[in-house]
């Protein structure tokens, strides 16, 4: 059984994770795919110790001897989805960058070939300089 203070301390740090995303989505810090993540991980610490009596009995019907042996289990379990979904996110980022860089190379090219033939027609528009009609003087 968990001591009072060890329980007030997990929920005081549970209800900061919940009010440091809250904050941070608020200010526009944190997008909001992550924040969910954190928030159910905030909210996760807030709850635990109303469920310790729960997850102690839980972990001793399952096997552990220990059962904080299985709080530390599922907390390396959420990090490893925590970090599964981050590699996710960048590998989908990526290959959004890469075809961005793509279409801007296309861009830039499309645009430097319109612009060389916006200066050709230009100088085919300009008249050639006129010859003088003035005839010239004679001494």
């Amino acid at each position: 059984m968990m001591a009072p203070l060890p329980r007030l301390l997990v929920f005081a740090l549970g209800l900061t994770v919940l009010l440091l995303v809250i904050n941070l989505v608020r200010k526009r810090q944190l997008q909001e795919r992550y924040a969910m993540l954190w928030l159910l991980a905030g909210l996760a610490l807030t709850l635990a110790p109303v469920f310790i009596p729960w997850l102690d009995h839980f972990a001793f019907s399952i096997g552990f001897e220990y059962p904080p042996a299985l709080l530390l289990l599922l907390a390396v379990v959420g990090l490893l989805l925590l970090i599964f979904q981050l590699s996710l996110t960048i590998s989908r980022d990526e290959d959004r960058l890469k075809i961005l860089t793509q279409e801007l190379g296309l861009l830039r090219h499309t645009v430097a070939h319109l612009q060389r033939a916006i200066d050709d027609m230009n100088d085919d528009a300009l008249p050639a300089p006129a010859e003088s009609t003035t005839p010239p003087d004679h001494d």
